[in-house]
């Protein structure tokens, strides 16, 4: 007998539209724009495993762009403040039960662009629909 068809949906959109309604006009991304705000966040799956049939543990980085370091570290602590407020929460179709980091913020400035950037990783648990 075969086994149920889940679909995970996509953690990397949920996890955009959560921020993009809560940093005050600053954008997330899945790559970096073409033309870059003064300051803006990026967000790149990073792996993950299955927990259970229907529960994906979706890993993330989150990088925090801003004009100075100070400023990218201040949009890198807003970004911190406002996932670990992600509980038992459908956002763009996709339940994320949490949100938790995985370590601290890491200064890591763009050396192509010589701009300031921190990096955090973190950890979804979402659950997956059965679609068959």
């Amino acid at each position: 007998m075969a086994e149920p068809v889940i679909l995970y949906g996509n953690p990397v959109a949920a996890v955009k539209a959560w921020l993009d309604a809560r940093l005050g006009g600053v954008k997330a991304f899945a790559d970096v724009p073409k033309t870059r705000p003064e300051s803006f966040v990026i967000l790149t799956p990073s792996g993950g495993s299955d927990l259970s049939p229907v529960h994906d543990r979706a890993l993330m980085m989150v990088d925090s762009w801003g004009p100075t370091a100070a400023k990218a570290q201040d949009l890198a602590q807003l970004v911190r403040a406002h996932l670990g407020s992600l509980r038992n929460d459908r956002v763009r179709g996709v339940l994320i039960y949490t949100a938790k980091p995985l370590g601290g913020l890491v200064y890591v400035p763009d050396p192509d662009a010589a701009l300031p950037r921190y990096r955090q990783n973190w950890e979804f648990v979402t659950r997956g629909e059965q679609i068959q």
